[in-house]
């Protein structure tokens, strides 16, 4: 299925509106981190947000890590992190779409969405274990990010899916998820 100007631009302005977002959800870890370690494993939940509002408001295949991208690219001039943060972007798209990609995107479930928070957490604990985060935790530590891990990026995919639900009852996003289209065409006829 091609992705039409339309989609593309959904896409831009969940991406845009996403860096937003997560921009702010970074400075107010670096804030917090400090006061609240756990916080940053919390807001970082908030990176499934927008490939799940794309995937649940679109759902076309490739969404996720098209909106992920836009918001990378626009995120890039404001984090420390620079075009690293295009990689973090990426993969959380990537991590949302997979649930999807598995079934061929024949299926668009709430299930589904809530697999794909799970699959972006279990990725993030899988960085932290590999980048030597987790290991110097005591085991209570260790517990309690990795259920943070898991269960912030499910919150917020679920979030995620709710906001598509009400975008598309005012009107936004493809028409023929919600049956407008058909229905529009069938009076047409």
């Amino acid at each position: 299925m091609p992705l039409t100007t339309r989609v593309l631009l959904s896409c831009a302005a969940i991406g845009a509106a996403a860096a937003v977002l997560l921009t702010v959800a970074n400075l107010t870890a670096k804030l917090l981190i400090p006061v609240f370690p756990p916080s940053a494993y919390i807001l970082a939940g908030l990176w499934a947000v927008p490939a799940t509002l794309a995937l649940a408001l679109l759902r076309r295949p490739g969404v996720g890590v098209l909106t992920g991208l836009v918001a990378g690219l626009a995120m890039t001039p404001f984090s420390p992190q620079g075009a690293y943060v295009i990689l973090a972007t990426l993969w959380w798209g990537a991590a949302c779409e997979l649930p999807f990609l598995v079934t061929r995107y024949r299926r668009w479930t709430l299930l589904l969405h809530a697999c794909g928070g799970i699959v972006a957490g279990a990725a993030s604990i899988a960085v932290s274990y590999a980048t030597g985060v987790m290991t110097p935790m005591p085991l209570a530590a260790q517990l309690l990010t990795i259920t943070l891990s898991v269960v912030a990026p499910t919150v917020a995919a679920l979030g995620g899916v709710a906001l598509a639900g009400r975008l598309r009852r005012s009107g936004v996003g493809d028409q023929s998820a919600s049956g407008a289209a058909s229905s529009r065409s069938a009076t047409s006829a």
